[in-house]
């Protein structure tokens, strides 16, 4: 994103309430960018960092929603997960009344892509609790396209409008190679969850060897 966008300008300058009950306040995570928050919530997993420190200065965006109860989260995901486990005393929310014009909504989505994009080289990650498959998986399917355009076109000359396993690893500081083994270990741990499963179940042999066999409650009750 242009490094000169005011955000305030765009979005209008919001109104300041500090909360002293975090826990309690009814805030809920925007349905337009909750394949975002999933993306957060995936990288979370494997951070090895203490966001803790982040409770330092508690200061959280928010959203009104005419058609959603309460507040909501559109934005500062980081700041939000890490308020959910570390609750400081006081948090200064910043208000701001969520955009109706589409137009509005595509460009802060893009400029929260960006952050997450920003987000993931900040900090260092345990590759032992990534899932780097799923990670790009869902980076590909709610990130914006044009802010994956960006950083392609920066860091690896290609105009490509999707992450590659290569551009991951760039951004987790790992290689290619290195993502590619940890997803044929947590291939490999599946498959062996699966095989103990066949061996010990009826029910997974039948789903295993019968692609077109519908679970049922029925089903379930006679395996009882």
């Amino acid at each position: 994103m242009n490094k000169t966008f005011d955000f305030n300008e765009k979005f209008g300058f919001p109104k300041e309430l500090i909360c002293k009950k975090f826990n309690k306040m009814n805030i809920s995570i925007h349905p337009s960018f909750a394949g975002i928050y999933l993306c957060y919530q995936e990288a979370f997993k494997s951070l090895k960092a203490d966001l803790s420190i982040l409770t330092s200065c508690p200061v959280l965006s928010v959203w009104k929603d005419p058609n959603i109860a309460g507040y909501t989260i559109a934005k500062d995901f980081m700041w939000h997960l890490s308020f959910s486990q570390n609750i400081p005393k006081n948090i200064k929310l910043l208000v701001y009344s969520f955009p109706s014009d589409e137009e509005k909504i595509k460009l802060l989505k893009r400029m929260v892509s960006s952050e997450f994009l920003g987000f993931l080289p900040s900090f260092h990650h345990n590759l032992n609790k990534m899932n780097p498959q799923k990670l790009l998986n869902l980076i590909n399917t709610h990130i914006s396209s044009e802010a994956i355009l960006i950083l392609n076109k920066e860091k690896s000359f290609k105009p490509h409008s999707s992450m590659s396993l290569d551009l991951l690893a760039k951004l987790v500081s790992y290689t290619r190679n290195q993502l590619n083994y940890r997803n044929r270990v947590i291939f490999q741990e599946r498959q062996n969850v699966l095989n103990q499963l066949e061996q010990t179940s009826q029910i997974a042999q039948q789903l295993l060897n019968d692609s077109g066999l519908v679970l049922s409650t029925e089903l379930l009750w006679k395996q009882q």
